[in-house]
């Protein structure tokens, strides 16, 4: 009995001694400071924008139709270059060229008997008294008709040779064939498309923005794109300003520059566009800003190393950076790691500065020795 009593009590001192130790661990949790990165706010020079992903295209692109029917006998092969007027496919002309052979046989018919119905009228006409007025008019008419009758053997050898001549594919301009939708030996209809060309040269940027920017945005504006991690700038060619009401955007095409072939139709890309010029404003890095349901808010770290909650509203956001208003100065020490579990008025350990405003800091540091 005796044994099991100093058993409950060893277990009880136990028990006790552990509720202790997890006091004193949150006791000494909650005085260690929070750590935290912070940087710099900053006057900067913001420009309002919109970001959007483009594609890029080809400003000259045709799919090749045929205008006849008939069998193929020859396409070009995918990626064939060629220059303005190559024949890019050729459809079997052999029963238009013999369409064209009776036709021509019979405009030489027509202007043989042209030709002798000419002569006859000038006959008639000569003998004077000798052919009455009735004749003579007949004559003329028989004339007029058989002239008629060359014109339309004229007109209708015109179409054949238009025909023949559109047997063949022409290329609109000089490019590469992009796709060879039919193949040789194929029958097509007419309309039907037989080829792609693009010209990979010539390229431009094709993007959608949503609809209530249209009036900030002019043919001309610089933008700023990032292909494939590589940054440029572009301009505006041109804009489309009417919306479509289902996706509420517009469109705008920017004039790819040459960029080492760093652009090909199809590929994707993001650009930037600005909305306004720039402005002047104290502006943070967007890490910096806490948004919580009764605000938005930065901690700004005092003296005292410790957090000072201040409520701000954000401004102009260009790239990484947001301009802001509140009780917060330029060079004031903002949380920008750390930041999403305090309240305010806690202490914390800067255990890192932002890169750049740590050379930032380092060169005002500089100018102030400097000067001193």
């Amino acid at each position: 009995m005796r044994s099991m009593k100093g058993e409950r009590a060893r277990s009880v001192v136990l028990s006790l001694g552990c509720i202790v130790l997890a006091a004193s661990a949150g006791v000494e949790a909650q005085q260690r400071p929070a750590a935290v990165e912070i940087t710099h706010a900053q006057v900067r020079e913001l420009a309002p924008s919109v970001k959007a992903t483009g594609v890029v295209q080809s400003r000259d692109a045709a799919a090749l139709a045929a205008a006849v029917e008939g069998r193929l006998e020859w396409v070009a092969e995918p990626g064939t270059s060629v220059q303005a007027d190559d024949v890019v496919a050729r459809l079997d002309a052999n029963q238009l060229k013999l369409t064209r052979a009776e036709q021509a046989a019979n405009v030489t018919r027509a202007e043989v008997n042209l030709q002798s119905l000419e002569r006859e009228l000038e006959r008639q006409r000569a003998s004077g008294t000798a052919v009455s007025r009735v004749q003579l008019d007949q004559a003329q008419s028989t004339r007029d008709l058989a002239k008629a009758d060359l014109d339309v053997a004229r007109a209708r050898l015109a179409q054949t040779d238009d025909q023949i001549a559109r047997s063949e594919l022409h290329a609109p301009f000089a490019g590469v064939v992009l796709e060879r939708v039919k193949r040789t030996g194929e029958e097509v209809a007419r309309g039907e498309i037989v080829a792609r060309v693009v010209n990979p040269d010539d390229l431009e940027i094709r993007l959608f923005v949503p609809l209530r920017h249209v009036r900030a945005i002019r043919a001309g504006d610089v933008v700023n794109v990032t292909a494939d991690g590589h940054p440029f700038t572009a301009k505006v060619r041109a804009i489309v300003p009417a919306g479509d009401p289902r996706s509420q955007s517009f469109e705008v095409l920017v004039q790819a520059p040459d960029v080492d072939g760093l652009l090909a139709p199809g590929n994707t890309v993001d650009v930037e566009l600005p909305l306004g010029t720039p402005q002047e404003q104290l502006a943070v890095p967007r890490d910096a800003l806490v948004i919580r349901q009764d605000g938005v808010f930065v901690y700004r770290v005092n003296g005292e190393s410790k957090a000072e909650k201040i409520s701000v509203k954000p401004g102009i956001a260009d790239g990484d950076w947001v301009g802001i208003q509140g009780a917060v100065n330029a060079n004031d020490a903002v949380i920008v790691r750390g930041a999403e579990l305090l309240r305010g008025d806690e202490t914390v350990q800067v255990v890192g500065v932002l890169e750049q405003e740590a050379q930032l800091v380092d060169e005002t540091s500089k100018k102030t020795k400097q000067g001193g």
